[in-house]
């Protein structure tokens, strides 16, 4: 296979990972199909991976977690030396590992992913989507100045934004930072100027909707926050994204708690549980344990409120505690491996000042010793010679001196060089 033909199944992958991006289920089942059987005829062993990642991307929309994982691994057993397929590999278990809740995980690979992708190759778009989906984990966990760092590397990173998908994922992801910082008028900003963007896919603008209506459920606005996050399901829904649609329907059970739309919510509770049990959406399982323990607290049922209680009570501290502990971990790793790059670097520079130095040393020591070599053969000039010619009236004697003077430049250079040695040590102290 030629390097055009590589070029173009590049393309057409990176391509797809866009669609996939966009949730449109229709274009995604029919292109995966056709993507799929034109990968599995090729010859090329090094397209396999390709293959894989497709597969596993495909498995991963369509909320299958654990067939996902399953074709990103083999990836990495296929292709342990190709380090950008790896990456991209990397980069949807990354994905797999966040929407399955497991976001100690999805930290890990989605970070080596940005480190394995080559940034001026192929797939070099993939390190936006990786540097994106980073910043908005670390939303969730509520580190937000990681959180903006993360969306600005995001945006910083795409090349070319043609249709201003870019811009949309950026504004996007600060409005939502904002609304968990409940800085609700930047927040609204942000997805407001998201909300501009024209020609965005329903399933994508049903993302913003979600967001606008949770940030209208905080500050009480509820008649709005309804509108919103029912248009947001409904677009869910109609687009069979169940995960997707559990998001919504959890903000909205809440709208109807505060509206006193008990008997509402506790059926859209029930739904949501249903779907989190499906796809085993840990953090979406602790809100549903949370809402309907408080939603039975006020009917009085207080034996099942209770219940729910624990559940949410013991799941949140399983999850949230060894989670963070995990993320923590990764990151002291990663701060422990820059601080080794740090040290070696120092040692190197350190070790490079040092030769420095002594070229410097020498060169000064050599000046010295010449200085000083050239005073002794006029002193011998002005005031041995003519006592040797008035005395001894031998020539011999007088090239003598000559010559000690000329075998003093070495003893005299080894003076100078460790006397400005122990000079520059002490400036050093």
């Amino acid at each position: 296979m030629n390097d055009l033909d590589t070029a173009t199944i590049n393309k057409e992958v990176v391509n797809y990972m866009y669609l996939v991006a966009t949730r449109n289920r229709v274009e995604i089942d029919k292109k995966s199909a056709r993507l799929i059987q034109s990968l599995e005829e090729q010859v090329d062993s090094g397209l396999y991976g390709l293959l894989f990642f497709v597969k596993g991307i495909t498995a991963f929309f369509f909320n299958d977690y654990k067939e996902a994982k399953v074709q990103f691994e083999k990836v990495f057993k296929l292709l342990p030396e190709d380090a950008n397929q790896q990456g991209i590999a990397y980069m949807g278990l990354g994905f797999t590992n966040r929407s399955a809740g497991n976001l100690d995980e999805a930290v890990t690979n989605l970070s080596i992913a940005t480190e394995l992708i080559d940034k001026n190759g192929d797939f070099q778009q993939f390190i936006a989507y990786c540097y994106q989906s980073l910043g908005e984990i670390h939303t969730t966990i509520n580190e937000y100045d990681m959180s903006i760092s993360y969306f600005n590397s995001a945006y910083n990173s795409t090349q070319v934004d043609q249709d201003k998908s870019a811009f949309f994922r950026f504004h996007m992801g600060l409005g939502g930072c904002y609304l968990k910082m409940q800085e609700y008028e930047k927040s609204k900003f942000h997805l407001t100027k998201a909300l501009e963007v024209s020609n965005r896919p329903p399933p994508i603008i049903s993302r913003v909707q979600n967001d606008l209506g949770v940030l209208y459920l905080e500050i009480k606005d509820y008649d709005n926050a309804q509108k919103f996050l029912t248009s947001s399901l409904a677009i869910r829904e109609e687009n069979g994204l169940e995960d997707a649609a559990c998001t919504s329907m959890i903000a909205l059970a809440e709208v109807y708690l505060e509206q006193k739309k008990i008997l509402e919510a506790i059926q859209l509770l029930s739904r949501c549980q249903l779907l989190v049990d499906k796809y085993q959406t840990k953090w979406k399982k602790i809100e549903v344990l949370r809402l309907m323990a408080r939603a039975h607290h006020i009917t009085k049922n207080y034996e099942l409120a209770i219940n729910y209680y624990e559940q949410y009570i013991a799941l949140y501290d399983e999850i949230k505690g060894e989670q963070e502990r995990n993320i923590l971990r990764f990151k002291n790793g990663q701060i422990e491996r820059q601080r080794k790059e740090i040290a070696e670097k120092h040692s190197l520079l350190a070790a490079t000042l040092e030769e420095i130095k002594k070229l410097k040393v020498n060169r000064k020591a050599v000046i010295f010793s010449w200085i000083t070599i050239i005073i002794l053969v006029i002193i011998s000039e002005l005031f041995l010679d003519p006592l040797i010619d008035n005395y001894a009236y031998n020539n011999l004697i007088s090239l003598l001196v000559k010559v000690s003077i000329a075998l003093l430049f070495k003893p005299i250079d080894g003076l100078y060089e460790n006397f400005l040695w122990n000079r520059s040590l002490k400036k050093v102290r």
